[in-house]
């Protein structure tokens, strides 16, 4: 990335997790997953109690790991996550029963947990070392943006692999998890200040004190948690809706490619945005355009209604780049990677409430009306962020 040399970046850490990111994110089964799912359990509902199910391990496991990687090192976590996620698809593989996808999503929420907060801590302290933590919210940015571009250019592929098998998709997706595996190796532990308290629980208590005293944190995990249950337990039944819309499934993968492809560029571009317009005028800007666009998803047909819907990308990785730039910003180095944990932690038990009230709406009207009505309860949102301070940003 030209922007390391531009910026005179020079830890091997940044361009590796780039790498790892992008192979990382390479699952070629995410476009059809909800659609997988369906096929064994035969109920929207029964597909959304996966993901709630999902949700709640993340929750269980993302507090005590965020402490983990504080106390013990950014990089054995890392190490622990790829593991993790072998074994994850190994469920997901064997599939066809509900035992298998609850083992899948188990496996899987253990190793989100251990993502959570720790890639961020990883990257901050890495840029923190040589003294360029001011240019976090641009290397982050670019992080987030390879992600979905590795689920881009897999879900193209998957889409046609999926004209196989449901499960071919899942088997191919392996080979990319394992190259990412073996980056993660040639990592360096970066310098950070590690907390003088090596009890986990001591710790956790700390880091949920030093939240509860910033009335600013407060509000940014408020504001997240109102986001991820109801945006994440909307995009997780995304090929419902495209199925609902009468989308032929070979073009599933097309749309997963065109989300992340979208998200991409918002993450890529959120520096340069939120530095020209603002931070707070941007998050909320954001927000409430993605709301209009949602909406009007759920009122169109088709063709038209897949694309309103993947255009809420170039809104969601503006607006989650600067939350996370905020947040980070706000809370001490000893402290990053379980405080980071605890506002991922509050987010995913709300998925695990939301998502299968939005399954049983779908089940109950449509996924259509499930849409809507999720997509207008977050116009609460930016309300909330209008209470952020401008001066601490």
């Amino acid at each position: 990335m030209f922007f390391l040399k531009k910026y005179n970046i020079k830890s091997r850490n940044i361009p590796l997790m780039y790498a790892i990111e992008f192979f990382g994110g390479m699952l070629f089964f995410i476009p059809v997953l909800a659609l997988y799912f369906e096929r064994s359990l035969f109920s929207i509902k029964n597909v959304a109690i996966i993901f709630a199910v999902e949700a709640i391990a993340v929750a269980i496991f993302e507090i005590p790991t965020g402490a983990l990687s504080d106390i013990f090192g950014r990089k054995k976590v890392i190490i622990m996550d790829f593991i993790v996620t072998l074994v994850s698809l190994s469920f997901l593989l064997i599939g066809g029963s509900l035992k298998m996808f609850i083992g899948y999503a188990i496996f899987n929420g253990f190793s989100m947990a251990l993502a959570s907060g720790n890639q961020q801590s990883f990257i901050y302290d890495s840029l923190k070392e040589e003294g360029k933590e001011k240019y976090y919210k641009k290397t982050i940015g670019t992080f987030y943006a390879l992600w979905p571009l590795g689920i881009s250019l897999g879900s193209i592929v998957g889409g046609y692999m999926a004209k196989i098998s449901l499960a071919t998709p899942v088997a191919y997706s392996f080979i990319p998890t394992i190259i990412a595996f073996f980056l993660v190796l040639f990592l360096q532990e970066p310098k950070y200040q590690k907390p003088e308290n090596t009890n986990v629980f001591q710790h956790i208590g700390t880091s949920c004190k030093t939240i509860l005293k910033s009335k600013q944190l407060l509000i940014l995990v408020i504001g997240w948690l109102l986001l991820m249950s109801l945006g994440e337990s909307m995009h997780l039944l995304k090929p419902i809706f495209l199925e609902f819309k009468e989308i032929p499934i070979e073009y599933f993968g097309y749309f997963s490619a065109l989300v992340f492809g979208f998200s991409a560029i918002s993450h890529y571009i959120a520096h340069d945005v939120s530095e020209k317009f603002g931070n707070k005028r941007v998050l909320i800007v954001s927000l409430v355009l993605s709301v209009v666009i949602g909406i009007a998803a759920t009122l169109t047909h088709k063709y038209l209604a897949a694309f309103l819907l993947a255009s809420t990308s170039l809104l969601f990785g503006i607006r989650n780049t600067v939350i996370d730039y905020l947040f980070n910003k706000n809370i001490p180095s000893s402290h990053r990677a379980t405080i980071n944990s605890i506002n991922s932690f509050v987010s995913q038990i709300g998925i695990a409430v939301i998502a299968p009230l939005i399954g049983y709406l779908a089940d109950l009207y449509s996924i259509n009306t499930a849409y809507m009505i999720g997509i207008g309860l977050m116009f609460v949102v930016p309300v909330l962020f209008m209470f952020v301070k401008e001066e601490n940003i």
